[in-house]
């Protein structure tokens, strides 16, 4: 899995409008093949910080769609952040649920030693 996470300021009173903007990017990225996820999300405790998610099944997938007009229109979005953006690419090779909390510790002996 790959994740495109996407951390920006929006100016102030241009928030609605970015978020707006960011979910126009998204509804594409949703319907597109290869897109397990797409989201918008806004600070409860920062006026105008937003993220940006998508995840994607492979990098192939994800990498499609740098040319097309929605992935355009996302970089002109970071191009008028209010503070220079934070951008990542993700390469996920592993997850765990709940049970990861419940098992040793990382880099813990299994067995007797």
């Amino acid at each position: 899995m790959v994740q495109l996470l996407v951390r920006l300021v929006a100016a102030p009173g241009t928030v609605p409008d970015v978020v707006g903007a960011l979910r126009a990017v998204m509804r594409p990225a949703q319907q597109a093949r290869g897109c397990s996820f797409a989201g918008v999300y806004t600070s409860a405790v920062e006026s105008g910080r937003l993220l940006y998610v998508e995840e994607w099944d492979d990098a192939s997938e994800l990498s499609r769609q740098f040319g097309t007009a929605r992935f355009h229109r996302l970089l002109e979005l970071l191009e008028i952040a209010a503070d220079p953006p934070d951008v990542e690419f993700r390469m996920v090779s592993e997850t765990r649920g709940l049970e990861y909390m419940s098992g040793p510790p990382p880099g813990t002996a299994l067995g007797p030693g």
